[in-house]
């Protein structure tokens, strides 16, 4: 069966237990590093729907569970998620004044993510990275709900892209700020015994406060180039969307090996999602990131 089949086929159980007055709707929806089908709800008179990803829920189809148990599921997640009233006042989003206090930035990789940057304003990082703009719905105890800026954005909002990447940096360091610590400091939390022995390890987390989307500290360079007046020249491991790994080193003889180990941890410990670098940088004192 097919994803076209088993989409007909949830649709036909969820209209059944629905009944008239609902819209259902499956779309392809592009999250990092990722491509998958999306399903939405609207009640008659709604303008907001939670979107059910139905990924999980082929894979229970395919092993014989009933559309009839797929739509429960669906609808389950659906109630769970969907906001009270089913409404939402977009009126603060319909001009840049409203919303150029809540965009901010967000690093991705750019060669597995060809097909979502096609159709969203970006610039690109390095050799292997875009830098995205999301604006904020709200903010909660978990983090951020937030959209993906798309040129039809900019359009309503009147702005090219020099002017979204300047107030979505601005906004970055000041909502959320930079943090670097040693990752000793982080193991001592972690493992309180290891307090103790006032150890280091050459390796820096570089984050934010909220160590949510962290990786696009590396952004701002004079943050690196205070690191590198401590530090001396450094290695660059894009670890995750959340961190980068900062590791002092004289030369860059041993940059293949970083990256083999990038690979490697994504490979086996890194959520598809989160997966950020695969291959390491070297930032030089002297020039900046040698490429």
């Amino acid at each position: 069966m097919d994803r076209t089949e088993m989409q007909h086929l949830i649709k036909e159980a969820l209209s059944r237990k629905l009944g008239d007055g609902f819209r259902i709707h499956v779309h392809q929806v592009f999250k990092t590093n990722l491509k998958l089908d999306g399903l939405t709800i609207l009640r008659e008179g709604e303008n907001i729907s939670p979107t059910v990803y139905l990924d999980p829920y082929y894979e229970k189809l395919e092993r014989g569970v009933p559309p009839d148990g797929i739509a429960d599921g669906i609808l389950h997640d659906y109630f769970h998620a969907k906001p009270p009233s089913g409404r939402f006042d977009i009126t603060p989003f319909l001009d840049f004044n409203g919303v150029k206090d809540r965009l901010y930035v967000r690093l991705i990789n750019r060669h597995l993510n060809r097909e979502l940057l096609d159709g969203i304003p970006h610039m690109l990082f390095l050799d292997d990275f875009a830098v995205t703009f999301r604006c904020i719905v709200e903010t909660h105890d978990e983090g951020n709900t937030s959209f993906l800026v798309c040129r039809s954005h900019m359009k309503l909002w009147g702005i090219d892209t020099d002017a979204l990447m300047s107030a979505a940096l601005k906004n970055t360091r000041e909502k959320f700020g930079i943090m670097l610590e040693n990752i000793s400091e982080i193991f001592g939390r972690i493992t309180p015994e290891l307090e103790s022995m006032h150890f280091e390890i050459p390796i820096w987390v570089m984050t934010n406060r909220q160590k949510l989307e962290g990786a696009s500290a590396i952004l701002f360079d004079d943050v690196l180039k205070d690191f590198a007046n401590a530090h001396g020249s450094f290695y660059v491991i894009f670890s995750s969307v959340h961190e980068v790994l900062l590791i002092p080193t004289a030369d860059s003889a041993d940059i293949d090996i970083f990256s083999q180990i990038n690979r490697e941890v994504n490979g086996s410990e890194i959520m598809q999602d989160e997966i950020l670098g695969t291959k390491a940088y070297y930032y030089t004192k002297e020039n900046g990131f040698a490429l």
